[in-house]
């Protein structure tokens, strides 16, 4: 058997997991283009040089306090690196840690406790920060309308900071990326707001709405790694929260890119780093949904994997019974990847071991064939495709592009 490993359990675990493929069959593993680690010396010239906005030492000068935002572990940021510079310019420019709070931007996910904390900030600063995790319910300030008639409701400790900074990430999601303004919505922006954002704004107004939203928060500054698939920063962008993210962007399209090959009979897309729960496992064919190729023959197989080690996760917005599932219904998918509503055409396997197959059965009807281990899935593929297949591998589905 030809053995493929990927990694696995992001947050959970540093083990790897080995897909075998028998040896007949064409194997192809389709890497991102990716970059080296930048190190202290290019993270303290992000923060130095920042995009459209003085350092953050300057813009603390005169101010009584700071927030920071942190995502939460739905995604791989690294903040218990990046944490430390932000506190250090900040200390520069006069704003003391006493006078810093950090809230975790959880959205409508669950909310963190003290593991979560430890995993995204480390133990040392979770002892010694003040951290809050975000109630989408409560603790809410009104802020008025948006473009779109969406009532605008924002955490009530970040509006009311004098320095507002999110820390997040550059990720693909198709054909768009995540981070910038995300940070705030959906990240501490209440229930109602995150619901009717989610169900109702264009997805070809959702980038620049969440922007809007930024502003009338009083987003000041973003700082957003690029990460290789070693989790490295191989990027890292700074500075005002809309320049700053498009530079991003631009450097995810380069970074990011991945060739996908054309004409395979089967692509294998791992959920990693976005492979904690069975919420997200969307955001394993990225790739797919972003390339203008062909990359499966028609009738070919998606084999969608996804450890889930949270199991089917918790999302307030997009849960089972909620108005978005009852909307989007199986095209769920889909649409949570950015791309066309309607699923790439094609056979769906899900190897998902984390979960159950009544909770896939909750969360996607029939959409997929669900495998609860490798070994039941590689039946399948056999079955179907006997001794010779053309089997593309992303070994980082979610954190990879497609390069056209």
């Amino acid at each position: 058997m030809e053995t493929v490993t990927i990694p696995w359990a992001m947050w959970y675990t540093p083990d790897r997991f080995d897909l075998t493929f028998p040896d007949s069959w064409e194997i192809t593993v389709a890497a991102m283009k990716g970059g080296p680690d930048i190190g202290d010396a290019g993270i303290r010239r992000a923060l130095a040089e920042p995009i459209g906005a003085p350092p953050l030492r300057e813009m603390a000068r005169g101010r009584r306090d700071a927030v920071i935002l942190v995502d939460d572990i739905s995604r791989p940021t690294p903040a218990s690196r990046l944490l430390p510079y932000i506190l250090e310019e900040l200390a520069a420019g006069g704003i003391a840690e006493e006078k810093v709070v950090v809230i975790a931007a959880t959205g409508t996910h669950r909310p963190f406790g003290r593991q979560e904390w430890v995993k995204k900030i480390g133990l040392e600063l979770t002892e010694r920060l003040d951290i809050r995790s975000h109630n989408p319910t409560e603790n809410l300030d009104y802020l008025g309308l948006s473009s779109l008639r969406i009532p605008v409701w924002v955490n009530r400790d970040f509006v009311r900071a004098e320095l507002k900074i999110g820390l997040g990430i550059i990720m693909p999601r198709g054909r768009s990326y995540g981070g910038g303004s995300k940070i705030v919505l959906p990240g501490v922006c209440g229930r109602t707001t995150i619901s009717a954002n989610h169900n109702f704004c264009p997805s070809a107004r959702f980038v620049d709405h969440t922007q809007e939203v930024g502003r009338m928060a009083g987003l000041d500054f973003i700082v957003n790694p690029l990460l290789n698939p070693d989790l490295g920063v191989m990027a890292l962008v700074a500075g005002e929260p809309i320049q700053a993210f498009e530079r991003g962007c631009a450097l995810g399209g380069d970074l990011y890119g991945t060739v996908v090959p054309e004409g395979m009979d089967i692509a294998v897309c791992n959920a990693w780093p976005k492979d904690n729960d069975a919420h997200q496992i969307s955001l394993a064919r990225v790739p797919l949904f972003g390339t203008r190729k062909q990359a499966l023959k028609p009738g070919g197989t998606v084999v969608t994997v996804s450890a889930s080690p949270e199991g089917a996760g918790y999302h307030l917005v997009m849960g089972p019974g909620t108005f978005f599932r009852s909307r989007t219904g199986r095209q769920v998918g889909a649409a949570l990847t950015g791309g066309a509503v309607k699923e790439v055409q094609a056979r769906n396997i899900l190897f998902c071991p984390g979960v159950n197959a009544a909770e896939v059965r909750l969360l996607y009807g029939d959409q997929y064939l669900f495998c609860k281990t490798w070994p039941q899935v590689l039946a399948a593929l056999q079955e179907r495709y006997g001794a010779s297949a053309r089997v593309v591998v992303f070994p980082y589905g979610a954190l990879q592009n497609a390069a056209e």
